[in-house]
């Protein structure tokens, strides 16, 4: 199968019951078969009902909201007005409702007293000033900044003859709070994060120094990054051993993809899977002695779960069918003490979107069983799950159907958003909020996560704090707050 590199990662797009061309740069991404007919015909169903954007209470006509705060100030009647010379170049007509003239005067108070009487404003000649002082032109307020309401900074702009900047006019759209940016590539693309156990460094892929993918890592907080592997091939998805001394990851370095091994800090890689079929998205169970990845089956044309031995050469095991499983860090979740493997799977009917699964797995005697799906949801795809410290809550990113999306030729969704709910399908809290692309979610410590979002216009790493989240699940699970870890509790100092 060729591979092809791209000026930038391009998300992978799998599909349960077909066989797909991987791309280049294979990141952890799938939806749903955008063949199907009757997706369309939902959306066109149900449009009206889900906006990406929630919008502030509309803007009052541009008379009204500047008659209320400019011309009401005076609640006297005044007499008809006779021409009056303006020594400042009097506000665009358009601006307001009032048909009254309204100006200001350089050289008084007030342009018009409204004390004088009628006959003194009479006068066969009309009244003039001196011309100001040659100073830079006042500007002009755009053509819908004092319209907009921004009435604050064109004045200022008079004032100071200079123009300000003026806020949009546009409807508000909500946004995500509470975050912070961990990484800022000048070019390229930041993805698969992943924290290391210490809780003090990310490690990740990206494509900021070549346009295929390597593996990096960096403090949470600083601005240093360190380049673990240097390949002209596509290296991504790491995962981290629990002692923190080994990194697995993907590669397609040798014509397909395979799982390889190396040092944290780098250094020689170790081949851990050899076949010719494409091998993904590794994960390490809880004792570090054995890895959970995905396999594009040659026989099934399905993306199929197996689990091998990092020190034996026994072979590998199938155990189900799914894509980027994720093993609980916590040992003996599940039933009768098995392990709890998280994944997402595609329905096998009607639109064959993604939702979250987990399968309990026994080491010994090695059996696989009792798939549970904790969340799904309708006309979306539920998409890239992952554990939290304690394994009781899982996040994963879901992103709506678009009828754009299934149009288009990339596999790019318009938006998603990032949600947490614990593993028994309860507490379903929403952590992000927007227009952004926001993926591939990574639980820290402290109560935050790390995330991909293109929110400044470029994928970057991003982290949140849960602590709102937090308390909001608290409410139905008083449990809830004491569940998570939280060491180390120190914070480094920036830039550290």
């Amino acid at each position: 199968m060729p591979m092809t590199t791209t000026t930038r990662p391009i998300l992978l797009v799998a599909l349960a019951g077909t066989m797909m061309t991987l791309p280049a740069c294979a990141k952890r991404v799938g939806y749903w078969d955008r063949t199907q007919q009757h997706q369309v015909e939902q959306e066109a169903a149900s449009h009206d009902s889900r906006s990406n954007s929630y919008f502030t209470p509309e803007h009052v006509e541009s008379g009204s909201a500047v008659q209320n705060s400019a011309v009401s100030a005076s609640t006297t009647p005044t007499p008809e007005p006779q021409p009056v010379a303006q020594a400042a170049p009097a506000l665009d007509s358009g601006s307001f409702a009032s048909s009254e003239p309204l100006g200001f005067n350089s050289n008084s108070s007030a342009a018009i007293s409204t004390s004088a009487s009628p006959e003194s404003m009479v006068s066969d000649e009309p009244i003039t000033s001196a011309a100001p002082e040659p100073y830079a032109p006042i500007p002009q307020p755009a053509a819908n900044s004092v319209a907009g309401g921004d009435l604050s900074a064109w004045i200022y702009s008079n004032a100071m003859g200079v123009e300000l900047p003026t806020e949009s006019t546009s409807p508000a759209t909500r946004a995500t709070v509470n975050v912070r940016k961990i990484t800022d590539a000048y070019a390229g693309s930041d993805f698969d994060p992943i924290v290391a156990p210490d809780g003090r460094n990310l490690i990740y892929a990206s494509t900021q120094h070549r346009p295929t993918a390597d593996i990096y890592t960096k403090s949470i907080f600083g601005a240093v990054v360190t380049r673990l592997t240097d390949d002209p091939a596509q290296d991504v998805m790491p995962s981290i051993s629990p002692d923190g001394s080994t990194i697995a990851f993907a590669t397609d370095r040798n014509g397909s993809w395979d799982i390889f091994m190396m040092p944290a800090e780098g250094g020689n890689k170790i081949q851990l899977t050899d076949e010719s079929a494409h091998d993904l998205h590794p994960s390490w169970s809880p004792d570090g002695s054995m890895i959970v990845f995905s396999r594009l089956g040659q026989q099934t044309g399905r993306w199929e779960m197996w689990v091998t031995n990092v020190a034996s050469d026994f072979g590998a095991q199938f155990i189900g069918f799914g894509l980027f499983p994720e093993w609980c860090p916590i040992a003996s979740t599940g039933v009768d003490g098995a392990d709890q493997i998280l994944f997402q799977r595609s329905r096998e009917r009607g639109d064959r979107a993604f939702s979250v699964w987990t399968i309990d797995y026994t080491p010994n005697p090695g059996t696989a069983g009792r798939e549970t799906e904790i969340a799904s949801g309708a006309d979306q795809a539920l998409i890239n799950p992952t554990w939290s410290p304690d394994g009781q809550f899982v996040c994963f990113a879901a992103v709506p159907y678009s009828q754009s999306w299934v149009n288009s030729t990339t596999a790019r969704p318009d938006m998603s958003t990032i949600w947490m709910v614990s593993v028994n399908g309860t507490n379903k809290v929403k952590l992000t909020d927007g227009t952004s692309v926001d993926l591939m979610p990574a639980w820290g410590r402290n109560n935050n996560i790390f995330f991909v979002s293109n929110m400044d216009g470029q994928d970057h790493l991003w982290s949140m704090e849960l602590s709102p989240a937090v308390r909001a699940a608290s409410l139905r699970n008083p449990a809830f707050e004491d569940s998570f870890a939280n060491v180390p509790t120190d914070s480094p100092e920036a830039g550290e």
